[in-house]
């Protein structure tokens, strides 16, 4: 009987002392991730920020876990990724187990963390970074950072389940700036770099809580990006394309000005006309595609408008869309086929944004899985996702099949005589690719969304509940959604405002070569303002971003002021701008075009006679050398542009350092100056692969750079417009150097080309120059700089050698034929080529080798502009 009252004593007060223990999410967490088995855990921790040379300030995170092997979850660390058990352990190690859906957009990692296994201890390395783009609180590794107008806050927040183990080491190295609070005084360190350390296992880790300022250049980065001053960020761009609108109109003005009078001049005022049009929607479209995220995300935050601003935002981004999309397809005209299936496509598009709920899609187009479960299920099940995937296939169709029109109308209308409508039609199988690229963008758009959940959310619990689906599928939606605005701000925002002005430039000059009778020797002033304008809107670097702030102007006028003084050097210093002695006639006034091939003659021969004036010093043979001086002489004069009466036959000197080959190198290849530029281009196309390859290397595919592309929403498309982009760019550069090859200063080819390249160059110095003040990275601008210096010294070089492409045959090589045009000597040009050589070697191998890049490439911060809501 005694024994049976103390047994129920017993479980009595049993019960009542486990009914007063916690038994909160501590207790399942516990339960879970052993806690009582990691109190011998070791752990350091380090945190370490920089500031300079970054366009915004990083900080990099290091965690080093040491588990005992006698932990239950340590043979977990070595499963695959996607087990629920591996994530279970590193979710145990490295973030708060009591979140089942744990998700972070702040933390950028650059592989798994890392596992080794020892004798006694299995380590965990995890390496995270975060990008202060903005003002909210970020969390990365067992850190959390929170971003003010001027000062941050860095805190540790260690993960629940180390709380008992031993922090021997904790290290934060502030990137040369001193604190401006500690809470703790640290162990050891400097007023930069601060540590705390352990001696022992002490069953709590330290209490770090430090405030620092960074550099004012970096706080500016941060909060630039922030309501309100998002708006003015889209309003430091405007100036730019306000000042390249206004360039092309008083470019459309001059041509209008200088008129042509030719039968086939009808094509002047109509290429003219399309320019003007052109222009005007191009700028209209980068009005919208400048201010649609902006002005929307302003007007929501202040109330204004809130059907539109808030509730149906994202119809306004559809409908903005297929608006400009609608307003390139009115211009280019594509033909009834293709304007039978844009009109489809835009309904089709139209009718998801104003109709959702008859795609299973919510009102406003937004997932609430947490309060609104039923609209998820309903989505999911309906096939929500797929009908607005659908939605945003047809804004890229309808876009695609107007910028081709576009194109194709600009360039028939440089080629047609008759007045009226440009003849042509829209390629059936141009449509059809455009369709089936459409399809593929998308589809890659939604995939690249998946893998950002995949990244953001690796850690959390797959099949802890119904609520992971939809947490997934809403998360995933509230991705896609944004695709609208991301493709204006991507396509016309990085490649087609500058795409769409230069082919109507283009096909302005040809509608003018084509109806200019005669044919002049130097480009007309209209034409050299046209060609500024070309190479201001096709070929020049856009930059001018410092600390947060576009001040793209600067460079701008940078670039139109250099460009400006080399044509002016040119008509003062170009072979065919220098004057004769005592007639004041200029050399293009009096050796014309039809002259051309006595020029190449009188160029051969005085080649042919310093070679034997060469050998004859040597005493190689035995010549008359006062008749070979003689003949050098006749040969470097003209017949006099207006002789005296009764002296037909006067002769005038070349102007000083003017020779016969000097002469006909400044001509060029071709008898026109829109076929030297044809010319030059072609070969720059040639010349510039290698470099557009090295470049796409360096600036898409190096290192992380490309696992980065299958997190992007135009990732993988982008590697591709961007080696068309540059290609194309450097087509326009060397299309620009053989228009301009006869006004350009210089005898040969390569000077020609040093001085383009350095008007080139002259944007990109200003935007150096700003990166060096505010501490922002170079980038690969001085591997882009020296490769168009190497691209366009080539086509100059090769300008000079197809000048004389009438002797080709009598050369075995195009190096000896260059030799014998330049009179250079075969050893000191063998010397300068292998210096010139080394130098570039030298150059483009310092340009890649010492940078952490190339070692390690951590993932760029997403520059999304404050008002998209993301």
């Amino acid at each position: 009987m005694r024994r049976g009252l103390r047994h129920i004593l017993r479980t009595v007060i049993t019960t009542v002392l486990l009914g007063l223990l916690p038994v909160g999410p501590a207790s399942a967490a516990d339960d879970e991730c052993r806690v009582s088995e990691l109190t011998s855990a070791r752990v350091t921790a380090s945190v370490r920020f920089k500031h300079e040379g970054e366009d915004y300030s990083k900080a990099e995170g290091l965690l080093t876990v040491k588990v005992p092997k006698s932990w239950s979850r340590a043979p977990d660390l070595l499963l695959n990724g996607d087990t629920e058990r591996y994530r279970t352990a590193m979710r145990c190690l490295l973030r708060f187990p009591d979140d089942p859906f744990p998700y972070r957009d702040t933390e950028g990692r650059t592989a798994a963390p890392e596992v080794t296994v020892e004798e006694k201890w299995v380590t965990v390395d995890q390496r995270v970074l975060t990008w202060v783009t903005g003002l909210q609180t970020r969390h990365f590794g067992p850190w959390s950072l929170t971003v003010g107008d001027r000062l941050w806050r860095l805190e540790l927040m260690p993960p629940s389940a180390l709380g008992r183990a031993w922090w021997r080491k904790v290290t934060v190295d502030l990137g040369g700036r001193p604190a401006r609070q500690v809470s703790s005084p640290p162990t050891t360190g400097g007023p930069t770099e601060l540590t705390w350390v352990q001696r022992k296992a002490s069953g709590k880790p330290p209490e770090i809580d430090v405030t620092l300022q960074p550099p004012a250049a970096k706080a500016s980065a941060a909060r630039w990006s922030e309501h309100p001053w998002y708006v003015l960020d889209a309003l430091g761009w405007l100036p730019l394309h306000g000042a390249l609108l206004v360039l092309v109109l008083l470019t459309a003005r001059a041509v209008r000005r200088e008129s042509v009078s030719a039968p086939s001049a009808g094509a002047v005022p109509r290429t003219t006309r399309n320019l003007l049009i052109v222009a005007g929607l191009a700028f209209a479209i980068t009005v919208v595609q400048l201010f649609d995220d902006t002005l929307l995300g302003h007007f929501a935050r202040q109330g204004t408008a809130p059907f539109w601003t808030d509730e149906h935002r994202i119809s306004v981004h559809m409908g903005l869309a297929l608006l400009t999309g609608l307003g390139l397809c009115g211009f280019g005209r594509p033909g009834r086929a293709a304007l039978a299936a844009v009109v489809a496509a835009t309904g089709s598009g139209l009718a998801v944004a104003c109709r959702p709920e008859w795609f299973a899609l919510p009102s406003g187009l937004w997932l609430d899985w947490v309060n609104a479960p039923d609209d998820v299920l309903r989505f999911r099940d309906g096939g929500g996702l797929v009908a607005f995937t659908a939605s945003c296939t047809c804004v890229v169709f309808v876009w695609l099949v107007g910028v081709t029109a576009v194109l194709l109308r600009l360039w028939r209308a440089a080629g047609s005589t008759a007045p009226g409508r440009t003849p042509g039609r829209f390629p059936h199988a141009w449509l059809a690719a455009s369709a089936v690229l459409s399809v593929a963008l998308c589809a890659v758009s939604l995939w690249s969304a998946q893998n950002v959940w995949e990244h953001q959310s690796w850690l959390s619990r797959r099949n802890a509940s119904e609520d992971y689906g939809l947490w997934h599928m809403a998360t995933l939606f509230a991705d896609l959604r944004w695709f609208p605005s991301d493709w204006l701000d991507w396509f016309h925002g990085t490649y087609f405002w500058w795409w769409a002005p230069s082919l109507a430039i283009l096909a302005v000059l040809r509608a003018r070569d084509t109806a200019a009778v005669p044919v002049t020797a130097l480009p007309s002033a209209a034409e050299l303002r046209t060609l500024k304008a070309f190479f201001v809107v096709c070929v020049a670097p856009v930059v001018g971003w410092y600390a947060g702030v576009p001040l793209p102007l600067l460079s701008l006028l940078a670039l139109w002021l250099v460009l400006s003084g080399l044509l002016a050097l040119g008509t003062r210093r170009a072979v065919l701008n220098r004057e004769l002695p005592r007639t004041g006639h200029r050399l293009h006034e009096v050796a014309r075009g039809a002259d051309r091939q006595r020029l190449l003659n009188a160029a051969r021969r005085h080649r042919e006679l310093h070679a034997q004036l060469r050998r004859l010093e040597q005493g190689q043979q035995e010549e008359d050398r006062f008749r070979l001086e003689g003949e050098l002489d006749r040969l470097h004069r003209l017949p006099h542009p207006s002789p005296p009466p009764g002296l037909p036959n006067t002769w005038i000197r070349l102007p000083p350092s003017i020779g016969p080959v000097e002469l006909a190198l400044a001509w060029g290849p071709r008898a026109t100056a829109w076929g030297n530029g044809c010319r030059a281009a072609y070969f720059a196309a040639v010349f510039a692969v290698p470099g557009v390859v090295l470049l796409v290397w360096a600036d898409h595919v190096r290192g992380i750079r490309w696992a980065d592309k299958f997190v992007q929403r135009f990732g993988l498309v982008d590697t591709v417009t961007a080696a068309v982009a540059l290609e194309l760019l450097w087509v326009g550069a060397g299309f620009t150097l053989g228009v301009l090859w006869r006004v350009l200063p210089g005898r040969r080819g390569p000077v020609r080309a040093a001085g383009l390249a350095f008007v080139y160059a002259s944007p990109v110095l200003v935007q150096l120059a700003g990166s060096r003040l505010v501490g922002q990275p170079l980038g690969t601008w001085p591997l882009e700089l020296s490769l168009v210096l190497l691209v366009l010294t080539l086509t100059g070089l090769a300008m000079d050698i197809d000048t004389f492409r009438g002797e080709r045959r009598y050369w075995p090589t195009r190096t000896g034929l260059l030799l014998s045009v330049y009179q250079w000597r075969t050893a000191s040009v063998q010397m300068a080529f292998l210096v010139g050589q080394l130098v570039a070697l030298v150059t483009i191998w310092q340009q890649l080798k010492g940078n952490d890049p190339m070692i390690l490439i951590e993932r760029s911060p997403s520059e999304s502009t404050g008002g998209s809501g993301n």
